[in-house]
């Protein structure tokens, strides 16, 4: 007969414990302690997955916010700093906006970098398969190069202007402003109207005001907005809008109250820049879509025209 516990030795007592000890668990134990762990990890697994989710769409949405600091800074400061290149000739400027270069997604000009050689090329524009539509391709690319002057060719040294290659300044990926059929580029004119006894200006904006007779309502009464976007005409009609004012610079009759009539590339005041770019716009990392609407001055106006010491 084995006597109780109590009554063991103290050494006989600890032995029996250890026994017990390494005895373990139960089956009924260990699947309990299984259940826990699966309904834990169940519990974890979309935690981690919204976690990333998040973290990635904010990622995505500064991502496009960082793209637009370039266009925000840079480039409207070129244009503020566009310039003719050379004097005049025979009475027929030589604008700071290339003549036939201006539409709704792209345009080309000349600004002042500081360079002794003379102002530099600028081209800014969006990849477009259908110019005439006035609109950038959904997901395209936004660019902006620069070509610098060569040495020695413009005035008064040289004869006129030359760059050479250019070189690509800005990219921005995923332009998103087709969703609402946003045109990337419009213009506004600073129009003088002198007579013998006063001058006036006016600004009017080309594609929804008259120009030199022409007179185009391409914009709707109601601004563009994500619930309410324009439609595809608006910019295709700015398109044709541009294409026909900006299509030549000649002289001015003398008879003219505006000195700058017949070369409306000369008379470009304002710049409105609307880039919109969402880089990963679908799927649960989709980031917020970002936007730089501005609409850029020249620095006065008399700082585009031409300078010796720029050009």
């Amino acid at each position: 007969m084995v006597p109780p516990a109590d009554r063991l030795p103290a050494a006989l007592r600890l032995l029996v414990a250890r026994r017990r000890d390494e005895e373990g668990v139960t089956l009924v134990e260990l699947l309990v302690a299984l259940m826990t762990l699966l309904v834990l990890f169940a519990m974890t697994v979309p935690i981690v997955d919204v976690l990333f989710s998040t973290v990635a769409r904010v990622n995505n949405t500064y991502i496009n916010v960082d793209q637009l600091l370039p266009v925000s800074t840079n480039l409207q400061r070129f244009i503020r700093s566009a310039v003719e290149p050379g004097p005049a000739a025979n009475g027929v400027p030589i604008p700071p906006f290339v003549t036939g270069a201006i539409s709704p997604t792209s345009v080309t000009f000349y600004t002042n970098v500081g360079d002794p050689n003379g102002p530099a090329k600028i081209v800014a524009s969006c990849t477009s398969a259908d110019p005439s539509s006035g609109l950038c391709d959904a997901g395209g690319t936004f660019t902006v190069t620069e070509a610098a002057t060569n040495a020695n060719t413009c005035p008064p040294s040289g004869s006129g202007c030359t760059w050479g290659t250019p070189r690509t300044l800005i990219t921005v990926d995923g332009v998103s402003n087709a969703n609402d059929n946003q045109p990337l580029f419009e213009y506004t004119l600073l129009v003088e109207d002198a007579t013998s006894t006063s001058t006036t200006y006016t600004t009017p904006l080309v594609g929804n005001s008259t120009i030199n007779g022409n007179t185009y309502s391409c914009l709707p009464g109601s601004p563009n907005t994500p619930s309410n976007p324009y439609s595809s005409s608006v910019a295709s009609c700015l398109e044709g809008a541009d294409n026909n004012t900006f299509a030549g610079c000649t002289s001015t009759p003398s008879s003219s109250t505006d000195p700058k009539a017949d070369c409306p590339p000369d008379e470009i005041y304002g710049v409105t820049v609307d880039l919109q770019v969402n880089g990963v716009s679908t799927g649960r990392t989709a980031g917020g879509q970002s936007e730089d609407d501005s609409t850029v001055y020249l620095l006065s106006p008399i700082s585009s025209e031409y300078q010796a010491m720029v050009g």
